[in-house]
């Protein structure tokens, strides 16, 4: 089928404490806020934050908003629930009648299409719910509207505009799911919205993913593209495998019990720029061991491409090659990832950075260290948490 989604507009976030982490996003990560919607007479209830091509939407979801405010272009989750992301906003050209088709696949319409006018024209819009856990999907036609984002917020300017952007995109948004049901959310997302499997590695199975085991990891990936998104923006599907035991998915499904949004992949020109910038600004970043950088043949794979291993094992940048060029003995395809740590507790969403050259997929090599490193940074939580006796959250 033609894909209705034209590009990723956004994707929100419900913190209990929206103060908070508008805070942590624009003095650590450099978002800045340009749209605000406020509580009548009362604090903002609902922050746009852009980072170059990337915005996101904080909604503030406690008692007091919950019961004395209405959520633009989104659906709050119900109290009590755990700070996460919650919603990924596409823009299509045709809300009315991508609503009647996904109605027809049985879809639950959490807000029917709806207009919204203003002085800057106008935008259509309805909220659906995914089949992942508490993940929504607000779908716009912002075609006749001239403005920077949407009607009901007032727009701003500050400083924070000064920034130099170090992100472009998100490159991918990846899910946890309970074992079992990857692949009924591939065909959801097939009949409703037009993704296709997209291999993680050569001749791979779309039933059965790409599969990494092994001691401390078990895990199973599946990803998905929509060609027609501008920017290309790929939605990846983890599920634990069940003979490795307890891990990073499962901790996450204990608070997300259905499944929702791990992470989020924000990819930059230039990761070494970026994660060098944004650790001065207080970022935490997953670290490495010292192995996987004085590794022969890592080392080799690093120079090869004219990187310095000492240079990427700063702030546990990982480098994995997509192809290799025998004739010249040279890495023509490769990707530089780093994860972040947690935006909330030990156990929620948090932010990933991706530099890639040429490399469309993920590495094996790369999703074992990133796995690892999570892990590690997860448990350096819990012994914090343990030392204070409250939940570690993101400053």
């Amino acid at each position: 089928m033609i894909s209705p989604l034209i590009r990723l507009s956004h994707v929100t976030f419900q913190a209990s404490n929206a103060q908070k982490l508008i805070k942590n996003l624009v003095d650590k990560y450099r978002f800045h806020p340009f749209a605000v919607r406020s509580l009548q007479g009362g604090s903002p209830c609902q922050v746009a934050l852009r980072n170059g091509g990337v915005v996101f939407m904080v909604n503030e979801n406690n008692l007091k908003t919950y019961k004395n405010s209405v959520m633009l272009f989104d659906s709050p989750l119900p109290i009590p629930f755990p700070d996460t992301a919650c919603n990924v906003s596409f823009e299509v050209d045709d809300v009315p009648g991508l609503c009647r088709r996904l109605v027809g696949e049985g879809c639950q319409l959490l807000v029917p299409p709806m207009q919204l006018h203003d002085d800057f024209g106008s935008v259509t819009y309805c909220i659906v719910k995914s089949i992942v856990g508490n993940v929504n999907h607000t779908l716009i036609d912002r075609s006749h509207y001239k403005a920077n984002f949407l009607p009901g917020f007032d727009y701003f300017e500050c400083e924070n505009n000064l920034f130099s952007s170090n992100i472009k995109y998100i490159d991918h948004v990846t899910y946890a799911c309970p074992r079992g049901e990857t692949r009924y959310i591939l065909e959801w997302y097939r009949r409703c919205f037009g993704f296709q499997h997209f291999p993680l590695s050569e001749g791979e199975d779309p039933g059965r993913g790409f599969e990494i085991s092994g001691p401390g990891i078990g895990l199973r990936l599946t990803s998905m593209a929509c060609t027609s998104l501008n920017e290309g923006c790929k939605i990846v599907v983890a599920e634990s495998l069940p003979q490795e035991g307890p891990n990073q998915i499962d901790q996450f499904l204990k608070h997300h019990k259905k499944g929702g949004i791990q992470h989020i992949a924000l990819s930059t020109p230039c990761i070494l720029k970026t994660t060098r910038e944004l650790s001065e600004l207080g970022v935490c970043f997953a670290k490495q061991p010292s192995s996987y950088y004085s590794h022969p043949r890592k080392r080799e794979e690093i120079y090869s491409v004219e990187l310095k291993p000492e240079l990427l094992s700063q702030f546990g940048i990982l480098l994995d090659s997509a192809q290799r060029n025998a004739s010249q003995d040279t890495y023509k395809k490769f990707l530089l990832q780093v994860f972040a740590e947690p935006l909330f507790y030990k156990d929620s969403v948090y932010l990933e950075f991706i530099e890639r050259r040429m490399a469309e997929g993920f590495g094996e090599g790369n999703i074992r260290a990133l796995w690892h490193s999570m892990q590690n940074i997860q448990e350096d939580l819990h012994l914090k948490e343990q030392e204070v006796g409250t939940p570690t959250v993101a400053q």
